[in-house]
């Protein structure tokens, strides 16, 4: 076995179809953290040869498959049957294969919208007659009752493109309330999702439950894109925290990202093409364990296979629709992560971080607050996370604009060079506002990061990456070139209400505040039966060494490829770098 320790070495509907009898889906896999967006049902065109997907599927060994199922391909006209062939051999594809589903109940036909200058049988993405979508959901449940248990109430009902004229919070929470008590009434084992939100902005979420439907829903469903940054650029756990911190006021739920993926290539999020099929195929493994690490329960990658356009597929586009011949090497990287950690248990994740002191509040020093006069910063004894004293943050928001408070540090204290991210440990109050903090520096401009969603009663640790371009709206001051030049200081901090909406008091507390540098890699370390399982990697080349009490260990590297490494005075070298490796102890 190891120790958890790292070291640097220098189409159109066919007609009616009967009723079909599907088989009882075998029993395997059904605890899989893994999971994949299929759209076996509405974007494979042909029913008659729907094992071919359902093939591949098999062969990534995921346990889950997210499935859609669109109101205006099964109805395209208010008085037609139900059609139901293509959701039929997609469920019996799958079934057979052993594969669960989550079933996403969505896209309803322009007749069932109050759009007047929609197509009547083609897709509307207007809200649709709450009654008539929940009249269908349960037609579906009903349908698949033996099959499918998992539902997920529509698809990003916060994004504009999915809900139109615009996202409307409460004519969603009406919607979720009425379809959920509909599939429930036909199958009351049902577990309901909420529809895929994006979490890193969560007033939509908290605007839901604030109209009554958050006791609708079982499992929270999140979106949390970072593309075309890297998972730990972009802070993909500050995605989940966002929603935890939504949960913890209104209700604990499960959290599952029924969507995250990369572009190989230029797509809706990367118009410059900055990730390619290398890139993706590490992102995958990496992302999947930062989100496990955070507690995420399932992770569906999105997508199976190539839009033309929109490269997210672990499938290349090839000739078209039907052709799943071209497997890239995001699929191959699935794969063998599915085969070696299915069964396994996260541990811990370890990584070569060096975290150096940039203000531990001992010396509290003297802090100015700005014109924002919603709060004050004082030191304190009553909450200390290390030493005798931290700060509290205590603050007033009292309307419904966009408020937050300044705290500007008289003397601005020194970020060590070189630093890629910053942190603090945060004693929360569960009101879901955001830290943020402003950076002076060598050019004099001042840059501001959000550190974070403030959580729950209880230490925890909010950091965030300080490297790359701000964006505009993050350029406090200063005409530089938008990234930390240094020598650079940590000038405020800063508490934004979030949403805007957000009214009402609190009180926070924050000790500790740090930068970190040095080498950035990882190491989840997973145990599943007698093996022990590190999985490693470094977004920067680095060489480093595990300790082990064995000989010897067997090395898989990101596309399979296995080797035989020798331990020496019991330690274990290895080179690591962006593609993660699996290192395997008996």
């Amino acid at each position: 076995m190891t120790t958890l320790l790292l070291a640097l070495l220098p189409a159109v509907a066919p007609p009616e179809s009967p009723p079909v009898v599907l088989e009882t889906p075998r029993t395997t896999l059904h605890d899989s953290p893994f999971g994949v967006n299929s759209h076996l049902a509405t974007r494979y065109w042909d029913p008659a040869s729907m094992h071919v997907p359902a093939d591949i599927v098999a062969r990534l060994g995921v346990g889950w498959v997210r499935e859609d199922i669109h109101w205006f391909r099964i109805q395209p006209s208010p008085d037609a049957p139900y059609d139901w062939t293509f959701t039929d051999e997609a469920v019996r594809a799958l079934s057979r294969r052993g594969v669960k589903i989550l079933g996403v109940i969505g896209h309803p036909p322009g007749w069932a919208t109050p759009f007047p200058h929609d197509i009547p049988h083609g897709v509307s993405f207007y809200a649709p007659d709450p009654q008539r979508f929940a009249a269908f959901a349960a037609a579906v449940a009903q349908r698949y009752r033996n099959y499918i248990s998992h539902w997920e109430i529509w698809n990003e009902p916060d994004n504009p493109l999915f809900w139109k004229p615009a996202p409307d919070p409460v004519a969603y929470a009406t919607l979720l309330r009425l379809s959920a008590a509909s599939i429930r009434s036909v199958n009351p084992q049902a577990t309901i999702l909420i529809g895929g939100v994006y979490s890193f902005e969560p007033s939509f979420l908290r605007r839901v439950a604030e109209a009554g439907a958050w006791e609708s829903f079982d499992i929270l469903a999140i979106h949390p894109y970072v593309n075309p940054s890297a998972p730990e650029v972009g802070n993909l756990i500050a995605g989940v925290e966002a929603a935890r911190a939504v949960a913890e006021q209104y209700g604990a739920r499960p959290i599952w990202v029924t969507e995250i993926g990369w572009s190989s290539g230029r797509g809706d999020r990367d118009t410059v093409g900055l990730v390619n099929e290398q890139d993706q195929a590490s992102f995958l493994v990496r992302a999947t364990l930062l989100l496990w690490r955070a507690g995420v329960e399932k992770i569906f990658w999105y997508t199976l296979k190539d839009d033309p356009g929109n490269p997210y597929g672990l499938v290349g586009t090839g000739v078209g629709y039907f052709d799943y011949s071209r497997l890239k090497p995001s699929f191959t990287a699935y794969r063998v992560m599915v085969e070696h950690l299915t069964g396994a248990d996260l541990v811990i994740m370890r990584d070569l971080f060096n975290r150096t002191s940039v203000l531990d509040f001992e010396q509290f020093g003297v802090w100015r607050r700005g014109d924002q006069a919603y709060g004050d910063f004082t030191p304190s004894s009553e909450r200390v996370r290390s030493g005798r004293g931290a700060a509290q943050l205590r603050y007033t928001f009292p309307s419904r604009a966009n408020e937050f408070v300044v705290f500007r540090r008289e003397r601005p204290t020194l970020i060590p060079d070189g630093s890629y991210a910053l942190g603090i440990w945060v004693y929360g109050d569960g009101s879901g506002n955001t830290l943020k903090v402003w950076v002076r520096d060598a050019e004099g401009e001042v840059l501001q990061f959000a550190l974070g969603t403030i959580g729950p009663p209880g230490w925890r640790i909010l950091e965030a990456p300080v490297t790359g371009v701000a964006p505009q709206w993050d350029r406090i001051s200063g005409n530089g070139n938008g990234r930390i030049d240094f020598p650079a200081r940590l000038e405020a901090i800063v508490l934004d209400d979030m949403p805007d909406s957000f009214t009402g008091s609190g009180t926070i507390y924050l000790d500790d505040l740090f930068a970190v540098s040095g080498p950035e890699a990882y190491n989840a370390h997973f145990q599943r039966g007698d093996a022990t399982i590190d999985v490693l990697w470094a977004p920067t080349p680095v060489r480093a060494s595990i300790r082990t009490s064995t000989s010897t260990a067997t090395l898989i590297t990101r596309d399979g490829a296995t080797s035989t490494i020798v331990a020496s005075e019991g330690r274990l070298a290895l080179d690591l770098g962006p593609s993660p490796v699996y290192v395997i102890h008996r």
